[in-house]
């Protein structure tokens, strides 16, 4: 995976497949994000993933009546057709990760975000913890420098990882998961 879209694409994709088949009842469920339930944790994906498309062109209605996999389905097709537009992606916004292009920020931290709460989802209500393995390996590549950054903005404190850890579980230890 070499681009930003093909990254995006592979990201979503794999957090609809754990997010599709549940059920009302699952998204009462703790999730590993303390004081989330799985609902609010789908909540603050589907509300990242808007948040970042409305910073360019027009901001797509919200429909706060649709279920939870409408909703993702409208938010990450409006940031996929905005990261694809030759003008909207390369347009320069501001985040709290400093001054990017639209494509820059959706490939520097919508992914990691999306590719983490994935793994969260999963965790909570029981699905497939397994994350791709190239998007696991661009996220700590990526995220890994931005440590200090990543914890004045309430990422949770990092866990040790145990000695032979394999890729994804190091970088769910550096995000403060306990795999």
């Amino acid at each position: 995976m070499s681009s930003t879209l093909e990254r995006y694409d592979a990201a979503v994709s794999d957090f609809r497949r754990r997010l599709e088949p549940l059920a009302p009842s699952d998204f009462a469920r703790p999730s590993p994000c303390e004081g989330w339930t799985a609902g609010e944790l789908v909540d603050h994906t589907i509300g990242a993933v808007t948040l970042v498309a409305g910073l360019v062109g027009d901001r797509a209605p919200a429909d706060t009546t649709a279920s939870f996999t409408e909703r993702y389905d409208r938010a990450t097709r409006d940031l996929r057709a905005k990261v694809a537009d030759p003008v909207l992606g390369t347009t320069v916004v501001e985040s709290p990760f400093g001054t990017l292009a639209l494509k820059q920020l959706v490939s520097s931290i919508v992914v990691h975000d999306v590719l983490v709460h994935t793994w969260d989802l999963a965790r909570a209500t029981g699905g497939d913890e397994q994350l791709d393995e190239e998007l696991v390996a661009h996220t700590y590549e990526h995220m890994s420098p931005l440590d200090d950054v990543l914890r004045e903005h309430g990422f949770a404190k990092k866990v040790d990882a145990p000695d032979g850890a394999d890729a994804q579980t190091r970088l769910l230890c550096f995000l403060g998961r306990r795999p």
